[in-house]
């Protein structure tokens, strides 16, 4: 049985000697987060990549994460800043693909309705949910907020909303001008992140097909209403992507669980492939040994019919990106062998 690895190109991958040993490790496919990536820096990414996989004579897909519908806040001092709890956290909502340069005490937020969506009360979730921010007051221009749990904020950190419907486009300007910039490049496949309906899908292969461009499409799973139309989903795309970091911000963290089966399921049901994604290995991005709970995770993924993983933070900032490919290579083949033991 074979299985896909992914792994998330960064700073801590980016140099010969580091990709030579991811392709030793080894990997099936690059993944390129465009959230964290500029268009221009696009083509040395690519040629690093594919020279890396000519040296090692094995092929390697790429592939470009498109941004989607994704809400970030903007840019910060220093690119992180300290929140304390009890302390006031401004929000100002800017266009899709602007930015506003934050401060320690307010930050922008690529929502340009967020002041019509929030509520006085509404929880606010930043960073995967590991800050926590409470509504106080909404006026015309600012969402003025409490910090409940605090800790260190870096710039660019996912924002939530949970229970609010949020009206974004599936494909923002920033989305169009990746696609151009990925044209001449041609990528194997392309992710899109924060998917909610098939019809996404359908407008991405639109897109993708004026650009000469007939490539499989990535579906990531990161929405609650995604969950809701997974079947459809799974049916309009080549691959499904069960992303759990955001995922666990928009559903209960002890329904995660039943909500992975669910859709592993579904994308089974379909004959889609289906890719595991969100602290896989958390642990290796500081550490080289796993945690005996990720053990457990990664078998319980595969029995159940995942078909691949993804690796994010743990290639593209982690302490052994290499490492993190082997060990996570040793996992998913024992875990589907009914000897292992």
């Amino acid at each position: 049985m074979e299985f896909d690895i992914h792994f998330t190109l960064g700073p801590a991958c980016q140099g010969e000697a580091e990709l030579d040993a991811l392709m030793a490790a080894p990997v099936d496919a690059c993944r390129i987060n465009l959230s964290h990536a500029e268009a221009s820096g696009l083509p040395e990414s690519f040629e690093c990549v594919r020279r890396a996989a000519v040296r090692a004579g094995r092929s390697l897909r790429i592939g470009a994460d498109l941004r989607g519908r994704k809400m970030r806040i903007g840019p910060l001092p220093g690119g992180e800043i300290a929140l304390e709890a009890g302390a006031p956290f401004e929000l100002l909502p800017v266009g899709t693909d602007e930015e506003a340069p934050g401060s320690t005490s307010r930050a922008s937020v690529n929502c340009p309705s967020l002041a019509g969506l929030a509520r006085a009360g509404d929880e606010v979730l930043l960073d995967d949910g590991a800050l926590r921010l409470r509504v106080e007051t909404v006026g015309d221009e600012a969402v003025l907020c409490e910090v409940r749990v605090g800790g260190p904020l870096p710039e660019r950190s996912g924002f939530n909303l949970p229970g609010r419907a949020i009206d974004l486009p599936a494909l923002t300007a920033k989305d169009e001008a990746d696609l151009d910039a990925l044209a001449p490049l041609a990528p194997d496949f392309v992710y899109l992140s924060y998917v909610e309906a098939a019809a996404d899908i359908a407008l991405l292969r639109r897109s993708l097909e004026k650009r000469g461009l007939e490539i499989p499409i990535v579906a990531k799973i990161e929405r609650a209403v995604a969950v809701e139309n997974a079947a459809a989903i799974a049916e309009a795309a080549d691959a499904l992507c069960l992303a759990r970091g955001d995922l666990g911000v928009e559903v209960d963290l002890p329904r995660l669980p039943a909500v992975q089966r669910r859709v592993v399921a579904a994308a089974r049901e379909s004959r889609t492939p289906i890719l595991l994604a969100g602290e896989v290995l958390w642990s290796l991005v500081s550490r080289p040994i796993p945690s005996r709970a990720e053990l457990t995770d990664v078998s319980t993924a595969v029995e159940q019919g995942c078909s691949g993983f993804v690796l994010s933070d743990e290639t593209a900032v982690g302490c052994d990106p290499a490492g993190a490919v082997r060990w996570l290579h040793r996992l998913a083949t024992a875990g589907w062998e009914p000897t292992a033991c």
